[in-house]
């Protein structure tokens, strides 16, 4: 059965990469990154955020095809209470698709987030644009989003909770690896 394997935690934790790295290792997985969508809006430099809510509905088009016929989606998407249109629409669109969700939660503690972040170099304009707006010093925007996630998770009991604090890629992603193949074994 298909999956929507949603990447969720705080900007800059490593969630495209994983997502990057695991659609390379499992041929026909779409890794639907929805800042590279948004980046293709055009006026998303003005107005980021209706920018991202058409990519998150196009997003949810193409990821039910890709589910339809078969073929898993990894979604590396930050998601918090704060969002109009929280990713339950994804879990929607992929239950109506007849595949399983799956919601992953890369999780770090502040002092290595904030090292993360300020050693992030941004893979296109719209990370850039992102970083930007993380690392101004005049804004509160970082723990905003931190108390944002946590309500939300509060919400979630069922998303599976992965602390990267102090690990490599390597081991990240070896441990998402065993939280995938856990789920898949627990599946009838």
């Amino acid at each position: 059965m298909a999956r929507l394997i949603h990447l969720n935690g705080l900007s800059r934790v490593g969630k495209s990469t994983l997502a990057r790295r695991y659609a390379d290792e499992h041929p026909g997985t779409l890794a639907l990154d929805l800042d590279v969508l948004t980046g293709l809006i055009g006026g998303w430099r003005e107005n980021f955020f209706a920018a991202l809510e058409i990519a998150r509905g196009h997003g949810r088009d193409m990821a039910a095809r890709h589910l339809r016929d078969g073929h898993d989606v990894i979604l590396p998407q930050l998601v918090t209470v704060h969002d109009r249109d929280p990713d339950p629409a994804f879990e929607a669109a992929a239950r109506a698709s007849g595949a399983t969700y799956l919601e992953v939660v890369l999780l770090v503690d502040d002092h290595e987030h904030l090292r993360r972040l300020r050693g992030k170099r941004p893979a296109n304009f719209v990370e850039a644009r992102l970083q930007t707006m993380l690392e101004d010093p005049d804004s509160e925007l970082i723990d905003r989003i931190r108390g944002h996630l946590a309500e939300y998770l509060a919400r979630r009991p069922h998303a599976i909770r992965l602390d990267t604090t102090g690990i490599t890629e390597d081991e990240s992603y070896a441990r998402f690896l065993h939280a995938l193949d856990a789920t898949q074994a627990d599946t009838p």
